[in-house]
């Protein structure tokens, strides 16, 4: 996340803690979205993505480092509650989801999207407090979004009635994706190692989140 030139957030303090562990220096710059992330990455003119779910065609463009974090990404919705048993009931039923453009959200998703009829069902919209609003006007029926950052700006936007189905979509370790041409073994190892010893340290961190998160997670609306 940032704030005119300020970023921070759950990523940005434990990217920030991980690489001054590895002895290597970094800076942050503000891209729209995961895809420009990936494009950009792809064409070397940035280095490092982080909060990188694996897949293997992302593996074909970039270095993966260890995972560092678990991700678990969830439906946010105004529309319905009601169980199901996997994602492409949902898409069978004819209801509309937003995603952000270029991020991976897991294979059975992937598979869906394969399907043509479904496709035109799914729109990706870069910024998410625009996909919030579609979930709130009724333009769409499900948001696709990470859990705690999903919690985080629906309060932040003021987005109460938001609710969060009980599908988890996917639940996935979160790594850096490191430009091929920028870093060599030695680094990737001094960057795992980092990862390694300062696990204790990374909980922590991600607690701290976490845990100015559990009274919103635990809200009635939920």
């Amino acid at each position: 996340m940032y704030d005119g030139e300020r970023y921070f957030g759950m990523d940005i303090e434990a990217t920030q803690s991980i690489f001054n562990q590895a002895g290597l220096c970094i800076n942050f710059v503000k891209l729209p979205s995961s895809a420009r992330g990936i494009t950009e990455l792809e064409k070397g003119f940035i280095d490092i993505l982080p909060s990188a779910s694996y897949n293997e065609q992302r593996a074909k463009i970039a270095y993966f480092s260890a995972e560092y974090r678990r991700e678990k990404m969830r439906l946010f919705t105004m529309t319905t509650m009601d169980e199901v048993k996997n994602l492409t009931q949902l898409f069978t039923k004819g209801y509309l989801f937003t995603a952000n453009s270029g991020a991976f959200y897991g294979e059975e998703l992937a598979d869906i999207l394969r399907i043509e009829r479904f496709k035109e069902n799914y729109f990706e919209v870069a910024s998410l407090s625009q996909r919030m609003e579609l979930v709130r006007r009724g333009r769409v029926d499900f948001l696709i979004e990470d859990e705690a950052s999903g919690i985080y700006y629906k309060y932040l936007l003021g987005y109460k009635k938001l609710r969060i189905h009980p599908y988890v979509v996917h639940d996935n370790g979160i790594h850096f994706m490191l430009n091929k041409d920028a870093f060599n073994i030695e680094q990737i190892a001094q960057i795992n190692r980092a990862i390694s010893a300062m696990d204790k340290q990374l909980k922590i961190i991600e607690d701290k989140y976490l845990t100015k998160l559990e009274p919103l997670s635990q809200a009635h609306h939920f």
